[in-house]
C-alpha cells in the first residue's frame, strides 16, 4: 500500500470518528423527521424557486484545454495534483500573463484555463481498495428534492445516493446551482451571478407555462455558504455591476428585487483570521499536497476575505492587551516581513508561476499583483462593510456556528526588526472565539463591536430579519438536522416578507 492511500484511508477513518463525536451530543436528542414534519408544506404552490450558491473551493474546476480536474478530485487519473509543477500551475490563477503593475481593476477577471463546472456534490479520491467520496453540497440538495423540489439536471445531487432523486411533479419549483471559479473577484462573480439569474428566470417561466400555472413574478430563495455569501451579498447591494473604481457609491439594492430571501450559511461577512494565516503561511493538510503560500497569493478572492485591520479587537500585544494593528493592505509590509510568497522557501514555487523570470523580476511582478489585489480587496470590504440608508426589499437570514473554538484574533510582535503576526498561544491568550471552526460568530455577524468602544447592542451594516446559531462545523454544516429543520421551515412555511408585485418582471 502506497503511503499516500494509507494516508487517505487513515483521514477517512478519522473523518468518521469525528462525525461520530460532533453528533454524538445531538444523537442524545430524538433527531426530528422532517419527511414528516414537512409532508403537507411540501405540496405548498406558493413557494419560490431556490438558487444554492457553493462557497470558496465549492465548485468543481476543469481544464478546458483536456478536461484535466483542477479542483474537485485527488489522487485519481483525471486530476491534476497542485504539489506538482503543472498542477500548481493550473490551480493558481494566471497572473503571470498580468502587466508587472495592473491597475485594481485589471483583476476584475483574470483569463484562465480552467472553468468552473458544476458544484462539488462531493470530493472523490481514489483509495486502495475502492474509490472515497466526501459528500459536500449533496446533502443540501437531497434535502430540497426530498422537499418537493425539482432539481435542475446539472445540480450533482443524484451523486450522494439517490435520496433526493427529482420529484415527478412538473409544477414543483425549481432548483439551481450557480457553479462559480471561486478563485476569481467577487465581483465578478456577481456579475456572472446575475447573468445566472436571467437565465433562471426564463427557465422559471417555461417550466410554468408547461405546467399551466400562472406566470407570477419570479423570486429567487438563495442559499449562499461562506464565501457565497460575499457574491450575493454584493449583487443585492450593487446588482451586476463593477462599483470598486473608487469609494463605494450609496447602495442602491439593485439586485434585491431578484432575490425574496438571501440564506446565508457560514459567511466571513467581516473576513477570517484563518484566510489571513493561510496567506501569509501556507495551508497543510494530513494527505492533500500543502497549499503554499506563493500559490495562495495568486487567488483574488482570498484578499477579500481577510480581517479588517480597522477591527481593534483583532489585534493583541505578547500580553493579551490591544496592539497596534499592521497595515494588512499595504504590500510593502508583506515584502519587507517576508509574509506570503516573499518568504523564502517560496522561491521554488514562484519560479513555477514565472517560468520565464528571474528571481528579481518574479519579487517585482508578485508585488505588483499583490498590491493591486490589496487594494481590489480593501475596496471590496469597503463596499460590503458601509451601511446602507435603507432596508432592502430581501429578507436577510444568517445561520452560523458558536460552538466550536475558532482562530479569531492574533498576536502583532515585532522581531529583529520585522513585523510578525502570531495565530497560536495559550488559552488564556484570547486567540480563540466562537464560531464554526473557520469563521467567528462576530465575523458572520458582521459585528461592529469588534472595532472596540462601548458593547451595547449588535450595530452591523447588515439589517438582519432573522440568525440562527448551531452547534457544527463549517464543513459539516450544512448536514446539521438542527439548520435543516429551520432552513426547510423558513423556505416552504414562512410567507415572504416582501412579496413581489405584478409590475416586477
Amino acid at each position: 500500500m502506497s503511503r499516500r492511500r494509507a494516508a487517505l484511508l487513515l483521514l477517512l477513518v478519522l473523518l468518521l470518528a469525528g462525525c461520530r463525536t460532533v453528533r454524538s451530543v445531538v444523537a442524545r436528542y430524538p433527531r426530528p423527521d422532517i419527511a414528516r414534519i414537512y409532508a403537507a408544506a411540501r405540496q405548498n404552490p406558493e413557494r419560490n424557486p431556490v438558487i444554492v450558491i457553493p462557497g470558496f473551493a465549492g465548485s468543481e474546476l476543469v481544464r478546458q484545454a483536456d478536461g484535466k480536474i483542477v479542483w474537485g478530485a485527488f489522487f485519481t487519473k483525471d486530476a491534476l495534483s497542485y504539489g506538482r509543477e503543472e498542477g500548481f500551475r493550473a490551480f493558481g490563477l494566471d497572473v503571470a500573463a498580468l502587466p508587472a503593475r495592473p491597475r485594481p481593476e485589471d483583476l476584475r477577471h483574470i483569463d484562465d484555463d480552467a472553468e468552473a463546472t458544476a458544484p462539488l456534490a462531493q470530493v472523490r479520491a481514489e483509495a486502495l481498495v475502492t474509490d472515497v467520496s466526501f459528500d459536500v453540497y449533496a446533502t443540501l440538495l437531497n434535502l430540497l428534492a426530498g422537499a418537493g423540489y425539482r432539481l435542475v439536471p446539472g445540480s450533482g445531487a443524484a451523486a450522494a445516493g439517490g435520496e433526493g432523486a427529482a420529484p415527478a411533479d412538473p409544477a414543483a419549483p425549481l432548483v439551481f446551482t450557480f457553479a462559480y471559479d471561486w478563485r476569481q473577484d467577487g465581483v465578478d462573480n456577481a456579475i456572472a451571478l446575475g447573468r445566472f439569474i436571467g437565465h433562471a428566470r426564463e427557465q422559471v417561466r417555461e417550466a410554468r407555462r408547461r405546467a399551466g400555472l400562472p406566470q407570477q413574478p419570479v423570486r429567487f430563495d438563495v442559499i449562499a455558504h461562506s464565501m457565497g455569501g460575499l457574491v450575493a451579498r454584493y449583487y443585492l447591494r450593487y446588482g451586476p455591476r463593477d462599483v470598486l473604481g473608487g469609494a463605494p457609491p450609496p447602495i442602491t439594492w439593485a439586485g434585491s428585487p431578484d432575490v425574496e430571501r438571501l440564506i446565508m450559511v457560514g459567511t466571513p461577512n467581516f473576513g477570517s483570521m484563518k484566510v489571513l494565516r493561510d496567506l501569509i503561511q501556507g495551508r497543510g493538510h494530513p494527505v492533500l499536497p500543502r497549499i503554499q503560500a506563493a500559490l495562495a497569493a495568486t487567488l483574488t478572492s482570498v484578499y477579500q476575505m481577510l480581517p479588517r485591520p480597522q477591527h481593534a479587537l483583532l489585534w493583541l500585544d505578547e500580553g493579551g492587551r490591544p496592539a497596534a494593528p499592521p497595515p494588512l493592505y499595504d504590500v510593502a509590509t508583506w515584502m519587507e516581513n517576508g509574509w506570503g510568497p516573499f518568504a523564502e522557501d517560496q522561491e521554488r514555487f514562484l519560479a513555477w508561476l514565472y517560468p520565464s523570470l528571474d528571481a528579481a523580476a518574479r519579487r517585482r511582478h508578485v508585488a505588483g499583483f499583490m498590491a493591486a489585489a490589496l487594494e481590489r480587496g480593501r475596496r471590496f470590504h469597503a463596499a460590503l462593510d458601509q451601511h446602507p440608508s435603507s432596508r432592502p426589499p430581501t429578507t436577510l437570514v444568517l445561520f452560523a456556528g458558536d460552538a466550536d473554538a475558532t482562530l479569531e484574533r492574533a498576536v502583532v510582535l515585532r522581531r529583529a526588526g520585522r513585523l510578525e503576526l502570531v495565530f497560536d498561544g495559550p488559552e488564556e491568550l484570547g486567540l480563540m472565539g466562537p464560531g464554526d471552526g473557520t469563521v467567528s460568530r462576530a465575523s458572520a455577524l458582521a459585528d461592529e463591536r469588534l472595532a472596540g468602544g462601548p458593547a451595547g447592542w449588535l450595530r452591523s451594516p447588515i439589517p438582519w430579519d432573522w440568525t440562527f446559531f448551531v452547534s457544527d462545523r463549517h464543513t459539516s454544516f450544512l448536514r446539521n438536522p438542527t439548520f435543516q429543520n429551520n432552513l426547510l421551515h423558513l423556505l416552504i412555511e414562512q410567507p415572504p416578507r416582501h412579496p413581489a408585485t405584478p409590475s416586477e418582471p
